[in-house]
């Protein structure tokens, strides 16, 4: 029995389709329902119900279910212990973040990182957020700069700052108005991010700005940061930013007042508490001090 049989079953379980199942698994359909019966003739007895229309786990399938789902995760926890173990005997370090880590939270670690392990391997990415936790779950990185505290026993999270957002305007489309409404804001073009590149960000804008009413002609997405400000210093229309952007916004650009606030952002530290690997020891204790 192999891993990707447990996998796949998994995913059939899971989607209660082969087609589902093949299309997530990046595999095709016959190869996957026949992976799927090497297994059952392994174990010896059926594990999916195929009669029905939609796919079913047998009484055999359910039992064995849970202990299939565990052992594909023992996996990834041996894989993570190895890689970790890896980086720490070459005195490497993986570190994903944002952009807003990269400038206000680098600076803070890397002069002690070199001074205490000079010759320490730093890799550095820049990554969105889900990215990074994936890679993070994977031991791909050791350390991660996100907007979310990871709600999981195996990982640790240090809040690092808390950022405002703020309505932006280049002078040629800033209204007369002293102070905004919500609606003012809608009768203007607005410069969004798109969810998937700053999920957070996008749900706390949407949260207070309902998007989905306006006029499709009056939105325009970018799906990253030099997107955003270059759109913003073009004059294209109203935009939301996070603090650390403004010192990269034109001197014409100006922060607008509104009678409405976005709910803050937040920036998190997120690590595997049993990673010992001393350069990561070495960043969290200077977090743990800022």
């Amino acid at each position: 029995m192999e891993l990707r049989h447990l996998r796949y079953f998994a995913a059939v379980a899971e989607e209660q389709s082969f087609t589902k199942a093949a299309d997530k698994l990046f595999t095709a359909q016959p190869s996957l329902s026949q992976q799927i019966k090497d297994l059952e003739e392994e174990v010896g007895v059926k594990l999916l119900d195929r009669s029905a229309r939609q796919i079913q786990l047998t009484d055999e399938g359910r039992a064995f279910l849970p202990y299939a789902l565990q052992a594909i995760e023992n996996s990834k926890l041996a894989i993570a212990s190895a890689r970790q173990v890896a980086h720490q005997k070459n005195y490497q370090i993986h570190i994903g973040l944002l952009n807003v880590a990269e400038l206000k939270v680098l600076p803070l670690i890397l002069e002690r990182l070199k001074c205490e392990i000079p010759d320490l391997q730093i890799h550095i990415q820049s990554l969105t957020c889900l990215e990074q936790i994936q890679r993070l779950k994977n031991a791909e990185l050791d350390l991660t700069f996100t907007r979310y505290a990871i709600t999981h026993e195996d990982f640790e999270n240090l809040h690092i700052l808390t950022e405002k957002i703020y309505l932006v305007s280049g002078q040629k489309s800033v209204t007369h108005k002293t102070c905004l409404s919500v609606q003012d804001v809608m009768q203007h073009n607005l410069i969004m991010c798109e969810q998937n590149a700053s999920p957070v960000f996008y749900e706390h804008v949407t949260d207070t700005i309902p998007v989905e009413q306006m006029p499709t002609e009056r939105l325009l997405w970018v799906t990253n940061v030099l997107q955003h400000i270059n759109l913003i210093n073009l004059g294209m229309g109203y935009s939301f930013v996070p603090e650390y952007l403004l010192r990269f916004l034109a001197d014409h650009v100006v922060i607008l007042d509104t009678n409405f606030e976005v709910q803050a952002l937040n920036l998190y530290a997120n690590y595997r508490k049993q990673n010992q690997n001393l350069a990561l020891q070495l960043i969290t204790q200077e977090l743990k001090r800022v």
